[in-house]
């Protein structure tokens, strides 16, 4: 594409007297990538700027910078176009989206977001597509998978200019159905701005990312864009939300377009009834107001929370007009989500789960659950990271202790913190007397381990999915599920 073509569309402003067209090669916010004749975008991120990366991209012989830092408005750079934007976030976002050929136009896109659940919810609707024989594009915490290719993410939602790209190869390969989770971090640094999404499933709201926004009230309305950006007009685009969710109510009053609410309470669109939950199964029946529609029916998913999950699946293929008699039969092939109340298998047949859970809702709910379904002892090994929001380390300190039988608080990714301080923080809000401090994560599990009986129950948070450590500036491998297996395997 033509570089003065490319900036009529996005109404970028550029003097044709003074700049100099060219074919744009590609488009790249990261100087190391940059070749002939590619549009350099200068960002400037919470941990690096751009613009201090110009110069190297025109040394890579990029023909044409974005920025917006009035360091550089003196700047010449001989035969190089320099064009000042007000807001360089903004401007790659509407410069990737017209450069691919506005993708995300062209596929059914579904966004999922919330405090707890994107992940769960978005894998199973890709894993759905999959039984149903669709092809889909899944973006996500656990990585990207355009139907069957994987690829690895460091975001829980990408860049736009990597979410274009994406989209792109996605309609390329002729793949109509894209599920993703939308984080608060991405919309707010406009990852999402420009993207049409056919809909928003909304799964709940509660305290987490403080780090980063500093008020519920930043966190909340950074959420809220995403609905904002639907439209305030009535159209064919929908959001579904978790009705039973406090917040619900102010997330509808974002956008004017068609809404769907589910729950286990009467005033929902959908609702499960008659519901069963045990330590590896649940089942319910599924309701459109007052009218049966059909039975749920699920193997090692866990937790009354996984209920209004699979409430977001179903009630999402149902306003989509799919088969309800057909998706209903085939429910009982999902699976749980790999590191989200996942059951390390093994032959001494010990209950031990590993989840990602990291805020105090979901700290809570997970043991809340157990609790509540299988009257157990809980063994519960348990950190937080560093470098992350502090407010919520005496409040999981106190829910652990206060539902837990028996508590070892650890290590999980300190980064740049002391462990030790990290756990003494956690350990300010604890209730009871009811826990050890085992400070590297592997002793910590292997604790859990030997003193684990046979009817007991242990669940690792913190971590989930993850293979790493993060330790200051480095990333060592762990993983949780490998140490469980690694620590059995010891007693077998």
């Amino acid at each position: 594409m033509d570089l003065f073509d490319l900036l009529d569309q996005c109404n970028i402003y550029y003097d044709r007297n003074k700049h100099v067209n060219h074919v744009v090669n590609k488009i790249e916010d990261n100087s190391l990538n940059v070749c002939d004749n590619d549009l350099f975008i200068a960002i400037r991120g919470e941990n690096n700027d751009g613009h201090n990366y110009i110069k190297n991209a025109v040394d890579k012989k990029a023909k044409t910078i974005i920025y917006e830092d009035k360091f550089y408005d003196y700047q010449n750079f001989e035969n190089v176009n320099l064009i000042k934007v007000h807001d360089s976030k903004k401007a790659l976002a509407v410069i990737a989206n017209y450069f691919y050929d506005e993708p995300s136009k062209k596929l059914n896109l579904v966004g999922v977001t919330g405090t707890n659940g994107k992940t769960t919810v978005t894998t199973l609707i890709y894993n759905m597509y999959k039984i149903l024989n669709e092809k889909c594009t899944l973006i996500g915490t656990t990585g990207i998978k355009i139907n069957d290719k994987e690829l690895d993410t460091n975001n829980t939602t990408p860049s736009v200019l990597i979410l274009n790209q994406i989209f792109h190869e996605t309609f390329e390969n002729q793949i109509n159905n894209c599920v993703m989770e939308v984080s608060s971090h991405a919309i707010k640094q406009q990852r999402v701005s420009q993207i049409d999404f056919d809909t928003v499933i909304f799964t709940n709201f509660s305290h987490d990312h403080l780090d980063y926004h500093k008020t519920v009230d930043d966190y909340f309305y950074s959420k809220g864009l995403l609905f904002a950006h639907l439209g305030n007009n009535y159209n064919n685009k929908k959001i579904l939300l978790n009705g039973d969710d406090k917040y619900h109510k102010k997330f509808i009053r974002l956008s004017n377009v068609k809404y769907y609410t589910y729950g286990v309470y009467d005033h929902n669109d959908f609702r499960a009834r008659n519901i069963s939950c045990d330590i590896d199964s649940i089942a319910f029946d599924f309701y459109d107001h007052e009218k049966y529609v059909g039975s749920v029916s699920t193997k090692n998913i866990f937790g009354f929370f996984n209920v209004y999950n699979l409430l977001a699946i179903v009630a999402y293929f149902y306003i989509n007009n799919y088969d309800m008699k057909q998706l209903f039969a085939k429910m009982n092939q999902l699976e749980c989500v790999k590191g989200r109340m996942q059951k390390v298998e093994n032959d001494m047949n010990l209950n031990v789960f590993i989840d990602y859970a990291h805020t105090p809702d979901s700290v809570y709910r997970i043991l809340n659950e157990i609790k509540i379904i299988s009257k157990r002892k809980i063994i519960c090994v348990v950190g937080c990271g560093g470098n992350r929001d502090k407010f919520k380390r005496p409040i999981i300190g106190k829910i652990v202790t206060k539902l837990a039988d028996y508590v070892i608080f650890t290590s999980d990714n300190p980064r740049y913190e002391d462990p030790n301080k990290i756990i003494n923080d956690i350990v300010q809000g604890a209730s009871n007397n009811n826990y050890i401090c085992i400070e590297n994560r592997s002793d910590a599990i292997k604790h859990a381990i030997d003193n684990v009986k046979p009817e007991d129950v242990i669940l690792i948070v913190g971590k989930g999915h993850e293979n790493y450590q993060i330790i200051k500036n480095k990333k060592l491998y762990f993983s949780d599920y490998d140490e469980v297996n690694k620590y059995i395997k010891m007693h077998s």
